[in-house]
């Protein structure tokens, strides 16, 4: 008797062991660049930024004719592909400039960043097997690239010439125009048709915007509450932020960005446009000035520097897809989060 359970003990602690070391279950690969696995929760994210960059470009970019002989959908997961490919070459450049190694204060940022997203996009993490852990290295290769470029694109000292060009084409494309990134909650004090509401209708509407004004300036984040409470069609696609250069909005919104809110902090007022009543906070400024305009030419000389190293590395990697990659598809808005 003792025999058997001794025997029983030794089958159970192999299996503890065996749990321990392998986990619950093990990753599924969806492709391999240049020797490192690619996991399917960390593509699907790529993939989904992916997805949202091109529909706020083209919102029925679904619907549209093959792009490049590859159907929208094709298009996007090899963009999504290629962006890995793209970053395994940051963190391989990262590597070799011994700049790969992240502060305490950026993994504590980081982490804090991928709670929020986690626990803000449940639907879509739980469908898809998304930990915290995925978001991070998504958000890590993301500051690894910040490195790269201020280390690899500083020592590129563009020539007058160089800079004439940039700047030449930074003002064709709008660029030398101050902008703005905002966070904002829309509560419409509208109706489908654009009138304003009846008096006691558009009184709980203003109502509703005092009471989530209130709820940001006691600390909670105005992006979460975006997602909850805002009024704005496009808040499933943008979280509530929006980038736009001076001229392009209502003036009661712009004057209030651009000259009275504080950089990083909840707007104390709200702010009424056409669209109805506004809560705001003012992410970024770029007031442009000649040395301002100087500056965003040599961030962009430095930065178009470091992406051909970069695009020009990553174009040697050897990339192979699994078969799971095929089962692999865009994300339905009307579904995820």
């Amino acid at each position: 008797m003792k025999s058997i359970s001794r025997t029983l003990i030794m089958l159970v602690l192999a299996s503890i062991m065996a749990f321990g070391l392998t986990g619950c279950a093990k990753e599924t690969i969806v492709a391999t660049v240049n020797s490192e696995k690619v996991s399917e929760p960390l593509y699907r994210i790529f993939l989904w930024s992916t997805q949202r960059g091109l529909e706020s470009i083209l919102p029925n970019i679904w619907d549209v004719d093959p792009i490049e002989g590859k159907t929208p959908e094709e298009f996007a997961k090899e963009r999504a592909l290629k962006s890995i490919t793209y970053y395994v070459a940051v963190k391989q450049k990262a590597e070799e400039a011994g700049i790969n190694k992240l502060t305490k204060e950026e993994k504590s940022a980081i982490k804090e960043s991928a709670k929020n997203y986690v626990e803000t996009n449940k639907e879509f993490v739980t469908n898809y097997g998304i930990k915290q852990k995925d978001y991070e290295k998504f958000l890590e290769y993301g500051k690894l690239e910040e490195k790269v470029v201020s280390q690899l694109g500083g020592t590129y000292i563009p020539n007058e010439e160089e800079l004439k060009e940039a700047m030449k084409v930074l003002e064709e494309e709008g660029e030398f125009t101050s902008s703005a990134t905002i966070t904002h909650v829309l509560i419409k004090n509208k109706d489908e048709q654009g009138n304003t509401l009846p008096s006691d209708k558009d009184a709980e509407a203003k109502k509703r915007a005092e009471d989530i004004l209130n709820q940001a300036l006691n600390g909670e984040d105005l992006t979460i509450l975006a997602r909850k409470y805002s009024e704005d069609a496009a808040v499933s696609t943008n979280d509530g932020q929006y980038t736009f250069k001076k001229g392009e909005m209502e003036e009661s919104l712009e004057e209030v960005v651009f000259n009275e809110a504080k950089i990083g902090a909840v707007y104390p007022k709200l702010i009424e446009t056409s669209m109805g009543y506004e809560i705001v906070k003012v992410e970024e400024l770029n007031d442009m000035d000649e040395v301002t305009m100087k500056e965003a030419a040599i961030r962009k000389i430095q930065q178009d520097f470091v992406n051909h190293e970069l695009s020009e590395l990553s174009a040697t990697y050897k990339v192979e897809k699994t078969e799971s990659y095929e089962n692999i598809h865009i994300m339905n808005l009307g579904e995820e989060s």
